[in-house]
């Protein structure tokens, strides 16, 4: 599976799998560029190059898991701008950080821990706990961690989608992190009224980086535009044939393993429409701090691209967000709090 170097060696090394070869070239300030060669050079890799710090056991691991999606997995630990400055830039869009002081924050869905580890530096007063399903996930988290340790982080596995670990206790805030929309059907049903319930009342809810269910292009799971309308045979026909991207799930003769993928993403109407199927608590939706949804939309966008065309579908976002409580953007982002009531 792998072919073993000394780093102190070489500048230049490689990583196998079954799936393809992993060029490493370790870099002058300690951190290593990554590169990914497919065999089957026709497949194509979301992100075939990437940079990270972390050791080569640990990059061992986390390609023993996954060959295409490696450099996904680690940007998610290493590209401050792809999980740090989104998760920070929700985060305090609606709360200043003296709000998560002396708090606890759930990770629902952490997977390896990237979103775990990033809140936990920026909310180094908070208690965060990383709660994942698959037992290697978390193993791997507890390997990042041990790289880059951090007192106020604790990741647990969850045995059973029907509770969560015994003895967790409650939180004032709850993360959703690229997570709802692997969710099963029947799992989202059943895990979002188990996490509102695990909320003290006046805590929160944050749900992100989930595709939006009815946006032209689906652009997590196929790299397909118009597939989100179609039924479920013919999306699965469509992601069989003519999908490009994700080889792992889009070649599956299984449905249900290209919704584990997240080709259905999900909506705010339907998140809402699980966790009020529990009586305790009514559940409001929040607007940022000074801002609506729609003009916290607008400021998330590259300010430097179609700026025009990009406030002309603020003010359309504003009057969906008024009409049918939805920011149709290309993935959904909603906070929403626990009420008494």
């Amino acid at each position: 599976m792998k072919s073993p170097f000394d780093e102190s060696d070489c500048q230049i090394a490689q990583l196998t799998s079954p799936d393809g070869t992993v060029e490493i070239l370790n870099l002058p300030d300690g951190r290593r560029k990554l590169t990914l060669k497919p065999r089957d050079t026709s497949v194509s890799i979301a992100r075939p190059t990437c940079e990270t710090s972390l050791p080569i056991p640990v990059i061992q691991s986390f390609l023993d898991l996954s060959f295409g999606w490696l450099c996904e997995a680690l940007a998610r630990h290493d590209d401050p701008e792809y999980v740090r400055r989104m998760l920070g830039t929700q985060l305090f869009a609606y709360f200043d950080p003296e709000a998560f002081r002396g708090k606890r924050l759930l990770d629902f869905g952490c997977g390896s821990g990237a979103s775990t580890l990033a809140m936990a530096r920026m909310l180094p007063e908070t208690e965060i706990v990383g709660v994942e399903l698959n037992a290697h996930s978390i193993e791997l988290a507890r390997k990042v961690q041990a790289a880059r340790p951090l007192p106020n982080v604790t990741f647990i596995v969850s045995e059973n989608p029907s509770t969560l670990p015994a003895g967790i206790g409650t939180f004032d805030f709850a993360m959703l992190s690229a997570v709802y929309e692997h969710l099963l059907p029947d799992e989202r049903r059943n895990v979002m009224p188990l996490i509102w319930s695990g909320l003290d009342f006046g805590g929160v809810l944050f749900v992100n980086q989930t595709p939006y269910r009815y946006f032209p292009y689906e652009h997590h799971s196929t790299g397909l535009w118009l597939i989100n309308y179609l039924p479920d045979g013919i999306s699965h026909y469509m992601a069989r044939k003519f999908s490009r991207i994700n080889p792992e799930i889009n070649r599956s003769p299984d449905w249900n393993v290209h919704l584990r993928g997240g080709i259905r993403g999900g909506t705010e109407g339907e998140i809402l429409r699980n966790i009020r199927a529990t009586a305790v608590g009514r559940s409001t939706v929040l607007q940022p701090k000074n801002q609506d949804r729609a003009a916290y939309w607008l400021a998330c966008t590259n300010q430097d691209r179609r700026r025009v065309l990009k406030k002309l579908t603020s003010s359309v976002f504003r009057l969906t967000d008024k009409l049918w409580g939805t920011v149709p953007g290309i993935n959904v982002d909603v906070v929403i709090r626990k009420d008494r009531g």
